[in-house]
């Protein structure tokens, strides 16, 4: 783990809220369907530009803190006042673009909302009524603030404990072939994956909790790739699926991400950037977004109760006083304890 990692997640500790509810947990960023925050270094300069460059139709809204590459279709399931925000943040933006759209983009614009669109590049077709682009004002969204929150989200996230099993067993009835992640609590299961788990492609991943309960799935790796589709009690997920925005994967070591197989569920990835082949449903939030599979509007309504206290993060004051205290924090990020 960088430093920079190590610092930004003993700050966060410190500040670890009683209980995290989804409107805290993605803040602004859980009503969109694609995010692009960009990446700084320690002296504030620009990494990894927030660029979002998809051809692919997007069902919800997109947000990027720099540029809009790629024209495209957004928007189609809030046409008509579709699908509610249950988040409640978006506001009246389909599109916000911190620094506009590339000259020669052109946007179908079914729903959700305004276009924020500095500059006026591009060629927007709203239709949906009463709604407008926006090229001039301060952006909707703040970006610096959600940049930082999220980084720090995404460590927090990687520092919890797990409350599960992973590849243990095969549930009755069950595909033999199935990767089992099977966790028992009502309300929030944890699970850590390497990057070689996540990616089989012969070996599908199958979640098994009970139906309504959070999950969040760490995954280790700095180069991580989906092979395979994503089952939840054996069944693969899909816009039909309930279950879908209680579920998010959590890359808190990556710098590239790649969805290959068909994933519903979000993805928190501030310090990667997203690419990817295969349809995609849920809340995408990296670094820098590439090319997609087509990306379906589901939001991430799940919630995050506190840790147990039979294992308890450790509070920066006492690793600050600990000299081991930076090797127990980057052990606990390599591979998190199991609680029986």
């Amino acid at each position: 783990m960088n430093i920079r990692k190590l610092v930004l997640l003993t700050s966060t500790l410190a500040a670890l809220p009683a209980a995290c509810h989804a409107d805290s947990l993605l803040g602004v960023a859980g009503a969109y369907n694609l995010v692009a925050l960009g990446t700084v270094n320690a002296q504030g300069n620009t990494v990894i530009a927030g660029n979002i460059s998809t051809q692919a139709d997007v069902t919800g809204r997109i947000a990027a803190a720099n540029m809009v590459l790629d024209g495209t279709t957004i928007g189609s399931a809030f046409q008509n006042s579709g699908a509610p925000d249950p988040n409640g943040f978006a506001g009246a933006y389909a599109l916000v673009a911190g620094n506009g759209v590339a000259s020669n983009a052109t946007f179908n614009i079914n729903g959700g909302g305004n276009v924020y669109n500095p500059g006026g590049n591009g060629q927007f077709n709203l239709n949906q009524s009463g709604t407008s682009v926006v090229t001039t004002g301060p952006s909707p969204i703040d970006f610096t603030t959600l940049r930082t929150t999220l980084d720090s989200e995404t460590l927090t996230l990687a520092a919890l404990f797990d409350t599960g099993t992973v590849g243990a067993h095969t549930p009755p009835g069950g595909n033999p072939s199935w990767f089992v992640l099977s966790g028992t609590s009502a309300t929030l299961n944890i699970f850590t994956l390497t990057a070689a788990e996540f990616a089989s492609t012969n070996n599908p991943i199958d979640i098994q909790v009970p139906v309504g309960s959070t999950v969040i799935i760490n995954v280790d790796g700095t180069n991580v790739t989906l092979g395979a589709g994503i089952y939840v009690n054996g069944v693969q997920e899909s816009d039909q699926n309930n279950d879908d925005g209680d579920i998010l994967f959590n890359f808190a070591d990556a710098t590239s991400v790649a969805i290959d197989g068909q994933l519903d569920g979000s993805v928190l990835a501030p310090f990667a950037t997203l690419t990817g082949s295969s349809q995609m449903g849920g809340t995408f939030i990296a670094a820098a977004i590439g090319q997609t599979g087509e990306v379906h509007n589901i939001e991430f309504t799940g919630t995050v109760p506190p840790t147990d206290p039979s294992s308890p993060v450790p509070e920066p004051g006492t690793l600050a006083m600990m000299g081991t205290g930076a090797i127990s924090l980057a052990s606990m990020l390599r591979r998190r304890k199991v609680i029986s």
